[in-house]
């Protein structure tokens, strides 16, 4: 195993700052404007303020989406509490404001930062020092995972993409201890961030698992990671969710941590019995991962069909099946898919040859390290917003195969490296050659002055807002595409935003603006809106006037006002936000 070098750490946190620097002038026009890189981190910040503001750190309540009663959101306070701990320290100095802003630029950079620093501790490990180097060069070119990790992207995809990488770090661990418990708190934090990590837990008891039947002195590692992970998560349940023993299905409940304690006192009640065959391991193994999953079932029947399974039908057709990070690779628009795999599956074949070349001393690690890589890309090709897991680990065997190829340089004839410098940046930014290549045989249509059409400025916000935010603050029945942007900079409340736990809301939302306008007041009338608004520049305003061509929606964009409603004069500068008030 390769020491890290001295001075390492200065280097790697120099090689930062720089890729830092160039997200920040990348983003500038957003850390300008104030816009954040998603609806999930306007909510996030949302619920930040509430927590500054004095909400219950164990209440985690949306108390203006739905009001009064509000939606109990599934987002851990682990996320909210750097963010929370900036704004304090920096308030005095920039105002809230002020202190907001730097933030979201500085936390996802620090999330960065962290990434950063374990990727190259298991690239030293791995591949030696110069390959650590390279892959701060490929942080660059990483599309999938600087996505998640930007200025202005404050939700906790960053810190899965962390918790991942803190996990390898302990799989390469020399001691079975320390490496399991390692693993077990880096995927149990990561849990309690996010539910979403749990086929990454899976894979990694897995690779224990293989450890120990192809080593049974090895079955430590499973044994240590299990307790870990059981420990961690009750931590992190109690510390964040205090005795809230609800039965959702998308976050870390009692269910959850009675399955993570069982297993860990089965495998640890199997590894007692040294001398077991293969085939005995594997059946033991497998009865303890049935035995644990019954349970869980048992607890939470429920939960078998998924945490999606209560979607309205209509939800789910005109909103949930339309998320495109939560839906396969293979239904991603051609650069984006190719940007989520080339890069991957380039560093997973760099891995599996430099695994299979490799003596006895590294042979084991590099098994392992391919596994995680191989499992985290199937994860991600089932689930796009993994990609950027996977884009983040790939770094790793891509850094070092720039390393050689650049020490292999000054050998090769001219001609041999004016070839490979290119194919590099095609394995590295395939994603931008696909664009090209996608415009250039069917170039995107034009109107007829020859300008490209606008494709949804959603609202025409933030221009749009000063002219909202002087209403009377009231309820807004507004599509929930802009909600989160409506509670973070108005102060106005909403039906419903793009989030799960408000199912029976949207669907309300969904069928509202469906529904004809004689049916659409009824709805309105029962969550106490007071105004109703419509966007001819939102996506999402435009897809309800397609499938109801009649309803309210499409009536609202060509101008048809109902009886029940009034129409609410707004400056020009307020763009295509149309806002129409709810008649007494």
């Amino acid at each position: 195993m390769n020491a890290v070098p001295r001075g390492f750490w200065t280097r790697i946190t120099l090689a930062w700052l720089g890729v830092a620097l160039i997200l920040i002038v990348r983003t500038w026009t957003s850390i300008h404007d104030f816009q954040l890189a998603d609806p999930d981190d306007a909510l996030r910040l949302v619920q930040v303020r509430d927590l500054l503001a004095g909400q219950h750190w164990f209440d985690a309540h949306q108390y203006r989406i739905d009001p009064p009663a509000g939606v109990a959101t599934h987002w851990s306070r682990l996320v909210d509490t750097p963010l929370a701990l900036l704004i304090l320290a920096l308030r005095p100095f920039l105002g809230q404001p002020g202190a907001e802003l730097a933030a979201a630029v500085i936390v996802p950079l620090l999330t960065l930062l962290c990434a950063m620093l374990l990727t190259a501790r298991i690239a030293v490990k791995l591949f030696g020092e110069r390959a650590a180097y390279a892959a701060c060069l490929v942080w660059i070119m990483a599309l999938a995972a600087m996505a998640q990790l930007q200025p202005m992207r404050i939700d906790h995809h960053g810190w899965q993409i962390v918790a991942e990488l803190a996990a390898i770090n302990g799989l390469l661990s020399p001691s079975a201890r320390r490496g399991g418990w390692t693993i077990g708190i880096a995927l149990g934090i990561g849990l309690s961030i996010s539910l979403e990590l749990l086929p990454f837990a899976v894979l990694f008891a897995a690779i224990l698992g293989l450890r120990w039947l192809i080593d049974p002195r090895q079955r430590g590692w499973l044994v240590q990671m299990l307790a870990a992970l059981a420990l961690t998560s009750l931590a992190s349940f109690f510390a964040t969710r205090g005795a809230a023993f609800d039965l959702h299905c998308d976050t870390v409940t009692p269910a959850y941590l009675i399955a993570f304690t069982l297993a860990a006192l089965l495998v640890g009640l199997i590894a007692r019995f040294e001398a077991l065959s293969r085939i005995a391991i594997v059946v033991l193994l497998g009865l303890a991962a049935a035995l644990t999953g019954a349970v869980y079932l048992a607890l939470s029947p429920a939960c078998l069909a998924g945490p999606f399974a209560a979607l309205d039908p209509v939800v789910r057709q005109v909103w949930y099946n339309n998320v495109l990070e939560g839906m396969p690779v293979w239904r991603q628009e051609a650069p984006s898919m190719v940007q989520m795999l080339v890069p991957p599956l380039a560093g997973l074949a760099i891995a599996a040859l430099t695994w299979l070349g490799a003596s006895n001393g590294r042979r084991a690690m590099l098994r392992d390290f391919t596994l995680v890589l191989a499992g985290s890309l199937t994860i991600a090709v089932l689930v796009a917003r993994f990609s950027g897991v996977a884009a983040a680990i790939a770094t790793i065997p891509l850094g070092y195969a720039i390393s050689e190829w650049l020490r292999r340089a000054s050998e090769m004839k001219l001609a041999a490296r004016l070839l490979v410098l290119p194919l590099i940046m095609l394995v590295l930014v395939p994603g931008f050659a696909a664009g090209k290549l996608r415009d250039t045989l069917a170039p995107p249509p034009v109107d007829p002055q020859g300008e490209a059409p606008v494709l949804g400025r959603g609202c025409s916000l933030p221009g749009s807002l000063p002219a909202l935010d002087s209403v009377p603050p009231s309820t807004l029945f507004a599509p929930f595409e802009i909600g989160p942007t409506l509670l973070l900079q108005t102060r106005h409340s909403v039906i419903a935003t793009g989030h799960h736990r408000a199912a029976a809301a949207m669907s309300d939302v969904i069928n509202a603006y469906l529904a004809d306008p004689a049916m659409a007041e009824a709805i309105v009338r029962r969550h106490g809106a007071r105004y109703v608004i419509a966007c001819s520049d939102l996506i999402e305003a435009r897809n309800y006037a397609k499938f109801a061509p009649k309803g309210l929606m499409a009536d609202l964009l060509v101008g048809k006002t109902p009886t029940w409603l009034e129409p609410v004069q707004l400056p020009t500068d307020a763009g295509e936000l149309k806002l129409w008030k709810v008649r007494p």
